[in-house]
């Protein structure tokens, strides 16, 4: 009885998934059937009127974006202005393996960064070694986000 019920239930759910998901699809919109129906006559497309030019003006200014305010940090520092071939802000959290393209994460602790930024930090020579997790104490730690930071300024791992 209960190999019954357990059938029955499965089913039921695999029933319910199916409807969720999609159920069936209208067949008189498939590419077969519409290819099986007689051609009909398609108005052709009417051009869109131009705008006015005052339009187009109006239409460009609204659609530049404000200029971004300083916020109360950054006017207290005064940072200069960086230029405009920056690179994104997505790409100031990762780092970029020179040798084979691989983009990571920036690594929050040393114990979860990956084995090639580990080597890249010895290869520049920041590091004088891996260090291994049981290495890891405060001197060693801050030895080492010191040399996450220095790893991250360089272009090389962009």
């Amino acid at each position: 009885m209960a190999e019954l019920l357990f059938i029955a239930t499965t089913i039921f759910v695999a029933y319910v998934i199916f409807v969720v998901l999609g159920g069936k699809k209208d067949t008189s919109e498939s590419p077969q059937a519409e290819a099986a129906k007689p051609e009909a006559v398609k108005p052709a497309p009417q051009p869109e009127p131009a705008a006015p030019p005052a339009a187009v003006k109006t239409a460009e200014k609204s659609a530049k974006p404000a200029p971004a305010k300083p916020s109360a940090k950054t006017a207290t520092k005064a940072a200069p202005a960086k230029p405009a071939t920056t690179k994104p802000a997505a790409n100031a959290d990762s780092l970029k393996n020179p040798k084979t393209g691989e983009v990571a994460k920036f690594p929050a602790s040393y114990a979860f960064a990956k084995r090639w930024i580990k080597d890249a930090l010895v290869e520049e020579g920041l590091l004088d070694k891996v260090y291994k997790n049981n290495e890891l104490d405060e001197a060693a730690n801050a030895k080492i986000q010191a040399a996450l930071q220095q790893l991250r300024t360089l272009d090389k791992y962009q």
